[in-house]
Formats: C-alpha cells, sequence, structure tokens
C-alpha cells in the first residue's frame, strides 16, 4: 500500500511540476540537459509517521551513482519534496534543515550559505501536498514552492555556489543521511 501511495505521489508531483514549473515536465529539461529520474523515497518519523516524499531527478549520465558523485557534481539537478503531513510547519521544516545542515557539515559539506536557504521559507506557510523544488544548475540552487491549496508556484529565491548544493543534496545522500532508507531510494536508479 506504502509503495502505491508513494508512486501515486511520485507521479502527481510530477504532474504538478510539469504544470507549474517552467521548463519541467514528463521528459524535463535543466540547464541544457535532460533530466531522468534517479529514486524517490519516503521520510518518516516513528511517531508521526511520512512527513513527506522526495524524489532525485540527475542527468543520464550520473544515474544510479553513489550519493558523494552526485552530491560533487557540478552538474545540473533537482529534488522535489512532497509534504505528506500536517505536522511539517514552516518552524520544524527549518529546524529539521537546520540540522540536516549540521549533519552535511560533520561529513565534510558545509557552506556559509545555508542561512540563506533556509531564510527562502519565512513568509511560507506550509499544508500538506505543498511541493518544494530545489534545483540546481552551475548558476545557482533556485528554489520554488507550489501551495496545493492555490495552485501558485512561487520562486523563493536562487543563490549562486556549488557548496550549498553540495550541503543541501548531502542532507539525504550524505555519509550521515537523515534517513539511511530514504538515501537508498534516492539512488537506487529507479
Amino acid at each position: 500500500m506504502r509503495v502505491k501511495r508513494l508512486s501515486l505521489l511520485v507521479i502527481i508531483a510530477a504532474c504538478v511540476l510539469s504544470l507549474a514549473v517552467p521548463g519541467m515536465s514528463a521528459d524535463f529539461m535543466i540547464g541544457g540537459k535532460k533530466m531522468v529520474k534517479n529514486g524517490s523515497g519516503v521520510r518518516t518519523k516513528s511517531i508521526f509517521g511520512t512527513l513527506y516524499y522526495l524524489t532525485l531527478y540527475v542527468p543520464d549520465t550520473l544515474k544510479g551513482k553513489d550519493g558523494k558523485t552526485i552530491i560533487e557534481a557540478n552538474e545540473p539537478m533537482s529534488m522535489v519534496l512532497v509534504l505528506d503531513s500536517k505536522l511539517v510547519t514552516r518552524e520544524r521544516f527549518v529546524e529539521t534543515v537546520k540540522e540536516g545542515f549540521a549533519k552535511s557539515a560533520s561529513s565534510g559539506y558545509a557552506s556559509p550559505k545555508t542561512q540563506a536557504f533556509m531564510d527562502q521559507f519565512n513568509n511560507i506557510k506550509f499544508t500538506k501536498g505543498d511541493v518544494v523544488s530545489m534545483t540546481y544548475t552551475p548558476a545557482g540552487l533556485s528554489t520554488t514552492f507550489k501551495f496545493k491549496e492555490t495552485g501558485k508556484v512561487q520562486n523563493l529565491g536562487s543563490i549562486a555556489g556549488l557548496d550549498l548544493k553540495k550541503a543541501l543534496f548531502a542532507i539525504w545522500l550524505g555519509s550521515k543521511p537523515v534517513q539511511d532508507s530514504l538515501k537508498a531510494s534516492l539512488l537506487s536508479g529507479k
């Protein structure tokens, strides 16, 4: 049941993004490169259940590669996060991302721009079904937010620097990921 639900939400997220985010479709391009799905997974917490679904899109040349290779690649790629819990508020999201950045830093992926990334969410109210897209190109890391209730897409900003992308992607793909099973799913090549 959980796998079917995950598959359905990933398909919905792809459809939402294809309609809402310029340049994203079933076969979308980022930075002139065609993206392929590398893997999808579920972030859970024992007491709270499912918090969000996450999908990693990479260029075909990176499909199926290990976490370190994907983290360090100066290639276009995207992480798409679909909220699946009313318990994920802006405050909890920022706090959790801050903890994730601390784990990233302790495994060698620090960036002085992590606060700037978290500040992008200052005026956002999170609701179940919202979609956060974190897209990297060598020009920088761009973040968009799709509001489920209104269908509105808001560009939260773009921050230059490969160091921020490495720190962000290491939250899920690094040697100290937020959840080992989520990392394995994102790197599955499926």
